[in-house]
């Protein structure tokens, strides 16, 4: 089945740009370091500093005594956009995998033509898990699903790869370990089914991670005194790569941490593995004007001067992902220095205090989100002072941005 049968079946036609066919993985995969809507455009744009990417891949897998690293690209790479990353993780040796929760985003990888190996986390459903398979995707599997995947087998002549899903106390999914050996045995009696890795997910819960791992190595081990190798292990998410040593196991399958941010308040004061900002979030000024004092800005007159007050208006706004809470609480920079987001956040617009002088223009560039000498302007510092913690900020940023891959 083709994709566009396959998402024309499942009802997302609008979105079936192309059609994948065998020649899917000799794709080349796609320059992602566009230029802009228009040369010079208000439009925010997002800068993705691909040393960055290398940098903090590099220092998790050093951390893990230089295990591989499946990356994480769910939700759209953290809002880094899926392929372009993808397509710099292609380049990085240590970089075994990649790890996506929704279909669409291991659909967007296939027809990105990428060539290490695609883990669906996610469900699949009958139909769709034939679609996987077809394309070298590789599901995961928490039910005894092996009378379909020997079918699948004999039908495209190949074995079928899964990664096995075992539950140690998160409870949202997998094979509860206490339940796990009849599953395995079931698929591991057929030998088109192959064991390419197990996993687990841990509760990050410092008291209880290590017994998670206990009973994932029990069920590991149980298997292999039967006989059969469950294949490549891995538990660890940024969390367990920072705090529990004990989960790294054969691989380490980080997220939020590949994008220079740190998964809780304690690697983020420590900062024992040094990591790196890896984006930007910027627009260019659309609109300078001096208002005067009793004027007012935005819904419920939010902000009423109390004098003569250069205002500068960025094309920015809730939709992009620049939050709410940035309103009175977080600064962005102009020309070198730093202005107050004042009144309130609308949909597609934001409010800067430039101040009694006029020092913006209309077409100067505003960076909202990245790295500045004081850090002010960093992930972690907008999403503390806006109240919406740092993994909503990366995730709701508009998959529409422009990106700019450098």
């Amino acid at each position: 089945m083709n994709r566009r049968k396959f998402l024309t079946a499942a009802g997302l036609a609008p979105i079936a740009l192309s059609t994948l066919g065998e020649s899917a993985s000799a794709m080349p995969l796609p320059d992602q370091s566009t230029s802009l809507p228009l040369a010079g455009g208000y439009e925010p744009w997002l800068e993705i500093k691909k040393d960055a990417l290398t940098w903090n891949v590099e220092q998790l897998s050093s951390n893990a005594g230089d295990r591989p690293v499946l990356a994480v690209l769910k939700d759209n790479a953290y809002g880094h956009g899926i392929t372009g990353v993808a397509r710099h993780f292609e380049t990085l040796p240590i970089v075994h995998g990649y790890a996506v929760v929704k279909i669409q985003e291991a659909i967007e990888l296939v027809e990105a033509g990428v060539q290490k190996p695609i883990i669906l986390l996610g469900p699949t459903t009958d139909f769709e898990l034939e679609y996987v398979v077809q394309h070298n995707i590789i599901p995961a599997i928490y039910t005894d699903r092996s009378n379909l995947l020997v079918k699948l087998a004999a039908k495209y002549n190949r074995p079928m790869k899964i990664h096995f899903y075992m539950d140690t106390g998160m409870g949202r999914v997998g094979v509860p370990y206490y339940q796990a050996m009849p599953v395995i045995e079931a698929l591991a009696s057929h030998k088109e089914i192959v064991f390419d890795g197990t996993l687990t997910e841990l509760t990050e819960e410092d008291d209880f991670d290590p017994e998670q791992i206990r009973r994932f190595g029990e069920v590991y081990a149980s298997a292999g005194d039967k006989g059969i190798d469950l294949g490549t292990r891995h538990a660890a998410s940024s969390g367990g790569v920072f705090h529990v040593p004990v989960a790294h196991l054969d691989m380490v399958r980080p997220g939020i941490s590949l994008y220079g941010c740190f998964p809780d308040e304690r690697s983020e004061q420590e900062r024992r593995i040094p990591l790196r900002s890896t984006f930007d979030l910027k627009c260019r000024v659309m609109y300078v004007k001096q208002i005067r004092a009793g004027d007012s800005l935005q819904y419920g007159r939010n902000y009423v001067a109390s004098k003569p007050t250069w205002i500068a208006t960025l094309p920015v706004g809730h939709t992009d992902g620049w939050p709410r809470g940035t309103a009175d609480t977080c600064v962005v920079m102009i020309n070198g220095a730093q202005y107050p987001v004042v009144a309130s956040l609308s949909a597609n617009h934001c409010l800067v205090e430039l101040g009694d002088e006029k020092t913006a223009e209309i077409g100067d560039e505003a960076l909202l989100i990245g790295d500045t000498p004081d850090q002010s302007l960093t992930a972690h510092a907008v999403a503390s002072k806006s109240e919406v913690g740092v993994y909503t900020l990366l995730m709701h940023l508009n998959s529409w941005l422009p990106k700019k891959y450098i």
